[in-house]
């Protein structure tokens, strides 16, 4: 390899470093650009109050969602802004060694063989195979609704040795009075902010 190649192969190296870096600050952004209205959800997870922070992280984003009157429609969720829902995912990421969040929900439905096509076909058995995939506890004889009761993490979301499944949480916010119309949505919004 001649001095050339090598001060190419030297700044190249340099740059995926940097693109590295990049990527690191930018999530930091994210996560800086609304910290008071994010802290709460930081300490719980930080805490490791799973639990409580399930419930913030549906607070948040229903409070984002909300329209005038207070409702969420499905269309909301079409229209969900990607900067909370990134925020939201980094620090569920981060907390839990990128086990937990919506990064890896989607992921997780798209190994599947979830794609978008497949949520505009509403296909229900795929969106069942995913909530077994990730330990969610369903309301039998209504299919996706969660019991009103729901603490996490719930016993079906353990694997053998009682270790958290991965894409588990958060859940709460998939729970609407729309059910598999707005999981749906939901689903189709974090594959296109988050898909590689």
């Amino acid at each position: 390899m001649n001095d050339l190649e090598q001060r190419v192969q030297h700044l190249e190296q340099q740059i995926m470093g940097l693109s590295s870096q990049l990527q690191e600050l930018q999530q930091t952004l994210l996560q800086v650009g609304d910290v008071q209205r994010f802290s709460r959800l930081r300490a719980l997870l930080s805490a490791g109050d799973l639990d409580a922070a399930d419930l913030e992280t549906a607070h948040l984003l229903f409070d984002e969602l909300a329209g005038p009157d207070g409702d969420i429609c499905p269309e909301s969720l079409e229209r969900c802004p990607a900067g909370p829902l990134q925020i939201i995912d980094a620090l569920w990421r981060s907390s839990t060694g990128n086990h937990q969040g919506f990064t890896v929900q989607q992921r997780l439905y798209r190994d599947l063989g979830g794609s978008r096509e497949s949520l505009i076909a509403q296909d229900h058995g795929l969106f069942h195979q995913f909530t077994q995939r990730v330990g969610w506890p369903l309301v039998e004889g209504v299919g996706f609704a969660m019991p009103e009761d729901l603490t996490v993490p719930v016993a079906t979301a353990l694997d053998t040795e009682g270790a958290l499944l991965e894409g588990h949480l958060p859940v709460r916010c998939w729970a609407t009075d729309y059910g598999l119309k707005a999981a749906n949505l939901l689903m189709a919004r974090l594959i296109e902010v988050f898909a590689d």
